[in-house]
């Protein structure tokens, strides 16, 4: 599962807001009234409709109307797949904007969501199929989208396959022959592509989902470091002592 899903929310807001999340997205889909968002400098004029996003380390500034205040539902999420999962829906750091019609769509993927209980594991996999209907929705509106080059096609399914196996003891060589790649073609490959080795890709999912474990739940170190690859505590605990092989927020 490339995404950490947080809790959906529905919001009325009057007020001037300003922040900066450090590291997750934050998508804000408007379903009635109107308002100002802000960023590099840039206003823009949203009604109901609209969605913007809030961007890793990017300040922004948005504020409803004092007379028509602006009511939105708004997604926390992060994961491997973040960055590159809002390219293919339209909405990035260079089109932080988008429309999405008719505007009862939009309120009828998100607004069940907000009753879902975000402590409860079935209740998450419901707002996370919700969420991915929504960004297949976007991703149908999205002209701008290029069939992916055979480079692309190949790291896809690398990823697929390092996502579904993340927590075995799966090894660079096991990847390319079930893709039916060479090993040296594909590590090349897939470092121009995402900017890191594989293996740094494995690592870096490890410890996202590790990080995600000791947040959320109640396992112990031991059980962890199990479910996340790691074939002793001691070697896990090493692991995270390193220095970050790719900086936080760690997105493809």
């Amino acid at each position: 599962m490339p995404l950490f899903f947080d809790q959906v929310h529905q919001r009325i807001q009057g007020h001037y807001s300003s922040q900066t999340v450090v590291d997750h997205y934050v998508l804000h889909c408007i379903v009635g009234g109107k308002g100002i968002y802000q960023i590099h400098g840039r206003n823009y004029h949203l009604e109901a409709g609209d969605c913007f996003l809030l961007i890793p380390n990017v300040p922004i500034l948005y504020q409803s109307d004092v007379l028509d205040p602006w009511v939105y539902y708004w997604i926390g999420f992060e994961g491997m797949d973040a960055r590159h999962l809002m390219k293919l829906s339209g909405i990035d750091k260079d089109s932080p904007t988008l429309r999405f019609e008719p505007v009862e769509e939009l309120a009828s993927i998100l607004g069940p969501l907000i009753s879902l209980n975000a402590a409860s594991i079935s209740d998450t996999y419901t707002a996370l199929g919700r969420f991915y209907s929504l960004c297949s929705k976007l991703m149908e509106r999205n002209r701008k989208i290029k069939p992916l080059s055979s480079k692309e096609y190949y790291v896809k399914q690398a990823i697929s396959l390092i996502q579904d196996s993340y927590y075995k003891n799966i090894s660079v060589q096991e990847i390319s022959n079930s893709i039916g790649l060479d090993r040296t073609y594909l590590y090349r490959v897939f470092k121009e592509i995402n900017g890191i080795t594989i293996q740094q890709y494995i690592t870096n999912l490890r410890l996202k989902r590790a990080c995600h474990f000791l947040a959320t739940t109640n396992l112990s170190y031991p059980e962890i470091a199990y479910y996340c690859g790691y074939s002793s505590e001691q070697y896990f605990s090493m692991a995270f002592k390193k220095p970050a092989v790719c900086p936080a927020p760690c997105f493809l």
